[in-house]
């Protein structure tokens, strides 16, 4: 029933994998006996002032009303509450799972109120998926380390050299003049090797995924930096321009290994939806890039899985998704200066 709704949160709001994980939490709490099920939730957030568009989600269809994410915060962000769980249990973006919950909530609302009328019984997909959920709120939160980016440890690489060197001048002084002393050597900091992510969900009916490649790429030279073009970014995002038929287009670039779609897709991608919108004979032609690191086969596979992710992105936005085409570049590795600058999934408009 919420497959292809959870495939679109995963995708549109950069959860990824972890969106089935955030859908079945949302259940368990939507229907916990305990606090009044399915009306007890939907009254925390009439007590919030928002009964009328409470009631455009019963039932479901077009004319259930968006909630934005500071109204999500104003029922569920209390220290504790359901936002606080998930982001403790799974790890995962305060903002993208508040963003996700604001998309969640009136689809399963309106997908649960068939008619209108608040169900007597969950169907037994539901119950399962929600007793699921219920197990992951229940199990405690695993405090973990985020591992020190290049960055801060290239930030303090300075103080620990000089550290260093005021070190050995003192050991220097402090022994013989006139005997040699060994040359000492600072050790160059080792970068914490990049973590295997998750198989990426795919676009179509789900499907077990081959596992990610793509280890993480040395920064680029200075030659091949300069090259970059200003409008590319070193991890994920989401870039909009005009292509040479001055229709516009996009650029969503993934972090290595990844086929999680930026959180800004939404956003960005507005001016070519309402284009889409307005001119029926145009369609969307996704193609899917990778670096040339890791496997071949594997990032073969994640070049589509990234293609797919974008196309679910578009359906979320309102695109049908015959409008949309997945078409395979000639060449798909190593397009641009740089690994980054490779990992990206390019949409260009066609008639």
């Amino acid at each position: 029933m919420f497959e292809v709704l959870i495939r679109e949160a995963g995708a549109r709001f950069g959860l990824g994998d972890k969106a089935l994980s955030v859908a079945q939490m949302l259940l368990a709490y939507m229907t916990n006996k305990d606090t009044g099920g399915l009306a007890g939730f939907l009254e925390k957030f009439k007590s919030a002032g928002l009964g009328p568009i409470v009631q455009s989600w019963l039932g479901g269809g077009p004319g259930a009303q968006p909630i934005s994410n500071s109204q999500v915060e104003t029922v569920l962000g209390a220290s504790g509450g359901l936002l606080s769980m998930i982001t403790g249990q799974l790890g995962v973006n305060r903002d993208n799972v508040t963003s996700a919950i604001g998309y969640l909530v009136p689809a399963i609302v309106g997908k649960l109120t068939p008619g209108g009328s608040l169900p007597s019984s969950l169907p037994p997909e539901i119950a399962a998926l929600a007793a699921t959920g219920q197990n992951l709120l229940d199990t405690p939160a695993m405090a973990t380390a985020e591992a020190p980016s290049a960055g801060n440890v290239m930030k303090w690489l300075p103080w620990v050299i000089l550290a260093a060197a005021a070190l050995i001048g003192l050991s220097y002084c402090g022994t013989n003049k006139t005997a040699e002393q060994p040359a000492t050597s600072v050790p160059a900091p080792v970068e914490a090797p990049a973590s295997v992510p998750a198989p990426a969900t795919s676009g179509s009916d789900a499907a077990p995924q081959a596992p990610a490649s793509e280890p993480a790429s040395e920064p680029a030279s200075a030659a091949s930096a300069a090259a970059v073009a200003v409008d590319e970014p070193a991890g994920s995002a989401v870039v909009n321009l005009i292509d040479a038929n001055t229709m516009p287009a996009l650029k969503v670039y993934f972090d290595s290994g990844k086929a999680d779609v930026h959180a800004d897709f939404a956003a960005k991608s507005t001016e070519l939806v309402d284009y889409m919108k307005a001119n029926a004979d145009v369609k969307a032609i996704i193609s899917g890039f990778n670096d040339p690191t890791g496997d071949p086969v594997a990032n073969a596979e994640l070049s589509k899985n990234r293609a797919q992710a974008v196309q679910a992105a578009l359906v979320a936005a309102g695109i049908s998704q015959d409008r949309t085409e997945l078409e395979k570049p000639a060449e798909t590795t190593g397009t641009a200066a740089t690994n980054a600058a490779s990992r990206r999934v390019e949409v260009v408009l066609r008639k």
